[in-house]
């Protein structure tokens, strides 16, 4: 039988560990995402941001459908005041964090305004293999429960 916490610390410690998962992507793993999002900061306490971290992961996340390769990895990593996302894909295509409102009519190139304006910090950070997009959101940030 594997070895059992044996005490609080031990299970803190679990639980305060990032959630890691390497997939490939596909529409219908956006709703996967929203729940391991969900219930990993369930976990942590942090309900507030469920709504929030939800739909930022998703949209991350969706960002993956217009790489060469489909495998990406996607994080949620505990930070002191929040929740920080994580998307690594393979694309060496720097993402253009947008600071003005897009287009109306396009039909797309709204997600990461979107994004920006829901977190309190948002980047890239290229890698040997590709890129991490990621995103920061805060329960200091977060006004309320959302209505529904």
């Amino acid at each position: 039988m594997p070895d059992q916490p044996t005490d609080e610390v031990d299970v803190i410690d679990v639980l305060d560990q990032p959630c890691v998962i390497r997939m490939e992507y596909s529409p219908h793993r956006l709703e996967q995402i929203r729940r391991i999002v969900g219930a990993r900061l369930r976990c942590w306490g942090l309900h507030k941001l469920v709504y929030d971290a939800s739909f930022v992961a998703t949209e991350l996340c969706s960002n993956v459908r217009h790489c060469d390769g489909n495998i990406f990895e996607f994080a949620v990593r505990r930070t002191i005041s929040g929740v920080r996302l994580e998307v690594a894909d393979t694309s060496r295509e720097l993402v253009v964090i947008p600071t003005e409102p897009p287009d109306l009519f396009q039909t797309g190139g709204r997600g990461l305004f979107l994004v920006a304006a829901q977190a309190s910090a948002i980047g890239m950070t290229p890698t040997d293999t590709g890129k991490v997009v990621w995103a920061e959101l805060d329960l200091d940030t977060i006004d309320a429960e959302p209505i529904g």
